[in-house]
């Protein structure tokens, strides 16, 4: 299967603008298999409630759209969007073919303040075999490993839409290729990992105020993660394309984690900033979820 992954600029903004953008550069690779996007793809990253305008109708716009795409260029394409249902809003991802949508997953530990979390299902069953997917920092989670562990899988994908410091792209890119690998290693499938480009946008409470002060970016670092893959070069500065061989496989190897996350990090960031944060979030979340609903009424 020839597999392309789009390194999307986040900086581009409207739905429509970003279909025209996508579909621009969909149409310059040669005989995709599949195109594979990053988190929030068809909206842009923003960790921010500003996205909500954005959001989908049970996916409709972008299950339609993804279907029309895949047909056009005889493909399959996986995209990420924001969704809405019952009031609440979901960072999701789908894949489709020209026959369809093949299913979609659901962030299960997004941006509290922005998105519903929950414990949601991992995989989504295609015609060239089951897929594992983890938005963005689900795929360093434990909750990610035991959904997919058992299953037999043929590819893993990893759409994000991941800030970092830009002065240590070195320490982001070695991180990435630990998780690439230690998943490669473990199922033997491809791996891929896509992240969008561009600046990181408003993000409220302890942890947007650090990240903007250290002028965090979308930084890419786009990769396939298979040594038997084939790199194809497209003359396209989006897109990393690589011809792998896809059959389903079983795990072979355990992955460890230190708690429920794959990396140790650090424990007083998380304890005095990533919890505060996030529980200042969820009150917001439902504060101003239930506010936009009766305005609506």
């Amino acid at each position: 299967m020839r597999i392309f992954a789009l390194e999307l600029d986040n900086d581009i903004k409207g739905i429509e603008e970003r279909k025209r953008y996508i579909e621009g550069l969909i149409g310059k690779l040669p005989s995709p298999g599949l195109v594979v996007l990053p988190e929030l793809a068809l909206c842009s990253y923003m960790a921010s409630q500003a996205i909500w305008r954005y959001a989908d109708d049970r996916g409709r716009d972008a299950s339609a759209w993804a279907v029309r795409m895949a047909a056009k260029y005889n493909t399959f394409i996986g995209t990420g969007y924001l969704d809405r249902e019952d009031g609440d809003y979901f960072n999701r991802y789908l894949i489709a073919g020209p026959d369809g949508v093949c299913g979609s997953v659901t962030k299960s530990e997004g941006e509290s303040a922005v998105f519903k979390r929950g414990r949601f299902g991992s995989v989504i069953a295609t015609p060239f075999g089951r897929v594992g997917v983890a938005i963005c920092y689900d795929s360093r989670r434990r909750h990610f490993y035991e959904n997919v562990k058992n299953e037999s899988l043929s590819m893993i994908l990893f759409p994000h839409g991941a800030p970092s410091d830009p002065k240590k792209l070195k320490k982001e890119q070695g991180e990435n290729d630990l998780r690439g690998t230690l998943f490669y290693d473990a199922f033997g499938v491809p791996v891929v990992y896509v992240n969008s480009t561009g600046a990181l946008e408003h993000m409220p409470g302890k942890m947007g105020a650090m990240m903007e002060k250290r002028g965090f970016r979308l930084n890419g670092l786009t990769k396939i993660y298979d040594p038997t893959a084939k790199p194809i070069d497209t003359g396209v500065p989006e897109a990393v394309g690589a011809e792998v061989q896809i059959h389903s496989k079983r795990r072979k190897k355990e992955i460890s984690f230190s708690g429920e996350d794959l990396f140790p990090g650090n424990w007083f960031f998380r304890r005095f900033i990533l919890k505060p944060d996030m529980e200042a979030g969820l009150r917001s979340y439902e504060e101003n979820r239930l506010s936009q609903e009766q305005k609506e009424e």
